[in-house]
C-alpha cells in the first residue's frame, strides 16, 4: 500500500514537471492565453472562467495564469542552468579531489570551505549586486554558490568508488588515470549525482523565489514567481486569491523535485548495496 502511494505521488510529481516544461515551452501558443505584459481586468479582480482570468488578475490587471506560466520560464531556466554550472564546476572539482587527493583534495576543500564560510543569502545577494540582477548574473551565482554542495557530493563518492575492485583491477592492468576515471569512477556517480540533482534544483527554484521575493531577482515587468509573491504580500489580507497562484506553483513544483530526488535517491540505495 505504502509503495503505491509513493508510486502514485511519483507519477504525479512527473507529470506536473512535464506539464510545467511544456507551458514554459510552448506559452505562446496556448489557446487564450494573454501575453503576461497585457492588462486584461481590474485591479486584483476574482478568478472567472476565461482562460487568462482562471486565476484572477494581480494589482495591476495582469493575468496570474499567464505570468505564471511565462514565470515557469524564468524559474525553469535558471533552475537546470545553475545546476548544469555547479555540477561542471563541482564534479570537476571533487572528481580531482577524490582521485588524486593531497594537495587537489586540500584545494578543493578549501574552496568548498570558502563558499560554505559565508552564509549563502548573502553571498548571493552579493554575487548578484556584482555581477548584475539578470538571468545570467542569477544563473552564474547560483551556480557558484551550489557547487559548493557537488564538489563534497562527487568528492565523497570518488573516494568510495576509488578502491572498489574493478578499479583496483583496472589499474593492475595498466589502465591510466583519464581510462580509469572516465571508464569506471564517473560512470558510477551518475547514480549519486542523479538522486542529488533534482533536489539541488528544488533549492535553486526557492532561492530564485527568495532573492526576487527581497528584490534582487529578475526585474520587472517581466515575471517570475518570488517577484509576484512579494507585489501580492501587501494585497494578501483582502485579496488572498492573487497569492495562490505563485504560491501553489512554487509549492508543488519543489515537492516534485523533492519527490523525483527522493525515488531516485532510494533507486541508488539499492544499487550499491547489490555493488
Amino acid at each position: 500500500m505504502a509503495r503505491s502511494r509513493r508510486q502514485v505521488s511519483l507519477w504525479l510529481s512527473v507529470g506536473w514537471l512535464a506539464l510545467l516544461i511544456l507551458a514554459a515551452v510552448f506559452a505562446r501558443w496556448i489557446p487564450g492565453l494573454p501575453p503576461y505584459w497585457a492588462k486584461i481586468g481590474r485591479f486584483a479582480e476574482p478568478p472567472n472562467l476565461s482562460v487568462g482570468g482562471l486565476l484572477g488578475t494581480d494589482d495591476i490587471g495582469r493575468s496570474t495564469l499567464s505570468r505564471i506560466v511565462y514565470g515557469s520560464r524564468v524559474s525553469l531556466t535558471i533552475a537546470f542552468s545553475s545546476t548544469l554550472l555547479g555540477l561542471a564546476v563541482g564534479v570537476f572539482l571533487g572528481v580531482l579531489a577524490g582521485y588524486y587527493r593531497r594537495v587537489a583534495e586540500a584545494g578543493a576543500t578549501m574552496a568548498a570551505n570558502a563558499i560554505a564560510a559565508v552564509p549563502p543569502l548573502l553571498l548571493l545577494l552579493a554575487l548578484v549586486t556584482a555581477i548584475g540582477a539578470s538571468l545570467t548574473g542569477i544563473t552564474i551565482a547560483l551556480g557558484l554558490v551550489i557547487s559548493e554542495f557537488y564538489i563534497r557530493v562527487a568528492k565523497a563518492a570518488v573516494i568510495a568508488n576509488a578502491n572498489r575492485e574493478y578499479v583496483l583491477a583496472a589499474r593492475s592492468l595498466g589502465a591510466s588515470d583519464a581510462r580509469i576515471l572516465g571508464r569506471e569512477i564517473i560512470p558510477n556517480l551518475l547514480p549519486t549525482l542523479a538522486a542529488v540533482v533534482p533536489m539541488g534544483m528544488a533549492i535553486m527554484i526557492v532561492v530564485e523565489g527568495s532573492l526576487s521575493f527581497l528584490g534582487f531577482g529578475i526585474p520587472p515587468p517581466n515575471p517570475s514567481w518570488g517577484g509576484m509573491i512579494a507585489s501580492a504580500a501587501d494585497l494578501v489580507q483582502h485579496y488572498p486569491y492573487v497569492l495562490i497562484g505563485p504560491v501553489g506553483t512554487l509549492f508543488l513544483t519543489v515537492f516534485a523535485f523533492n519527490t523525483v530526488g527522493d525515488y531516485l535517491g532510494s533507486r541508488s540505495d539499492v544499487r550499491e548495496v547489490q555493488l
